[in-house]
């Protein structure tokens, strides 16, 4: 990743935690938790270095691609079919894995998170349903600790989609 998009990334983050105001704290541990999860994750062979951006409103996370030769390497037992199916369609079509959080609520004292880790086959356009996996992990806390000590645990929940 060049400066340029570093200086972006950074910028867009600014300006989520400057909207979100008091709860900027939360949104830096929640950043910080999700870019720590993209090495180990997401990286692949076409994508390095990944940092968290939001793609959708109130949408925090990151995608990555990667050939269909390496995806071929370790598939989810549930994807390979569709991985191969589109192998024989387009050899040189890439796989998108993404992993976000939709925040519905975060403050201090409660909030509400649904976490997604996708695998989609559906090159170019990524839109068809049929042709991604999905695994969602519903996250609610009503205390900060929990918050704290849980959201590694729910990430990498949703993140064994991708083992």
């Amino acid at each position: 990743m060049n400066e340029k998009d570093e200086k972006l990334i950074q910028e867009r983050k600014q300006k989520v935690l400057v909207t979100f105001g008091d709860r900027n704290n939360l949104f830096i541990y929640l950043f910080e938790t999700l870019d720590n999860f993209y090495y180990r994750y997401l990286e692949t062979s076409l994508t390095k270095n990944l940092h968290t951006t939001e793609f959708m409103p109130n949408a925090f996370g990151a995608v990555s691609f990667e050939t269909i030769l390496e995806a071929l390497k370790k598939p989810h037992p549930e994807a390979k079919a569709g991985i191969i199916a589109l192998a024989k369609e387009d050899r040189n079509a890439n796989i998108r894995f993404g992993l976000w959080v939709e925040v519905k609520e975060l403050t201090q004292d409660f909030g509400s998170l649904k976490i997604v880790a996708e695998i989609n086959w559906g090159s170019p356009e990524f839109q068809d349903p049929s042709k991604r996996l999905q695994k969602i992990v519903n996250f609610k806390y009503d205390d900060f600790q929990v918050f704290r000590k849980q959201l590694a645990l729910k990430l990498g929940e949703a993140s064994e989609l991708f083992l």
